[in-house]
């Protein structure tokens, strides 16, 4: 692996790892995740490390933009890998990764409190599996809404290649799975898919015994609907799929 500066290298020579606040070396960006479990996922798997974008910036539904509770657990694998392909999608269109707002109906960011509004966000980790279906099913994202998410368009538009909204959120998942074999053969392992040990085993507010990260349940759901196997490699399969069977580790 590249040589790292930063907390990390100075834990590694003075001692007393458990302050040093990264992920694979990379600090961790401005978002508390142990209210929002999403986004501790993302810094966990983030190809970077602490990398809130690379992260796939689930903060976002967290309380950043929607207001889904931060606190639970159910759904926020699918939704993770979601918005890590999308942006590393948007990130290869050279569109600023800030434009995927647009996904984001106006009225539902505006209105929190709003009775359907609120009904919405308490939904949404619900339809973590049919999320996690399509992202294994992109064929049947074969259209575009401009309005919701214009990027494939604008890729189309641009090139003349036909961009869907799955075919693009299909390249942002070749991206990341490349990212992820040349970090495996520089010597990354799936234990390096961890969070320092404060955020998963200290408790944000005392009082709320939940005000950790449940890191491990959610990881084992990333790597399943990723198809990476339990070590955090991509299968064969998935790498055929991608078109990466040449690339194995």
């Amino acid at each position: 692996m590249k040589k790292v500066y930063g907390t990390k290298r100075m834990s590694d020579k003075y001692g007393g790892s458990d302050f040093a606040m990264n992920v694979k070396g990379l600090e961790i960006a401005a978002y508390e995740p142990r209210a929002a479990q999403g986004m501790g996922l993302g810094y966990a798997t983030a190809n970077r490390g602490g990398c809130h974008l690379n992260g796939g910036y689930l903060v976002v539904l967290e309380g950043l933009g929607l207001n889904v509770s931060g606190k639970i657990t159910r759904g926020k694998a699918a939704y993770t890998i979601f918005f890590q392909d999308l942006m590393e999608a948007v990130s290869m269109g050279g569109t600023c990764l800030f434009t995927t707002y647009a996904l984001l109906p106006k009225g539902l960011v505006k209105n929190p409190n709003n009775s359907f509004v609120r009904l919405i966000n308490k939904a949404l980790p619900s339809f973590g599996g049919l999320v996690g279906f399509l992202h294994n099913h992109t064929w049947l994202m074969n259209f575009n809404m401009k309005g919701i998410l214009p990027h494939p368009y604008s890729v189309e538009l641009v090139t003349g290649f036909k961009t869907t909204m799955g075919s693009f959120i299909k390249i942002g998942e070749r991206g990341y799975n490349l990212e992820r074999i040349i970090n495996l053969r520089q010597g990354l392992k799936g234990c390096d898919d961890t969070l320092p040990k404060r955020l998963t085993s200290e408790l944000q507010r005392t009082n709320e015994s939940d005000s950790k990260v449940k890191l491990q349940g959610m990881l084992m759901d990333y790597y399943r609907i990723r198809g990476w196997d339990e070590q955090g490699v991509p299968t064969k399969s998935r790498l055929k799929r991608l078109g990466l069977e040449d690339y194995r580790v």
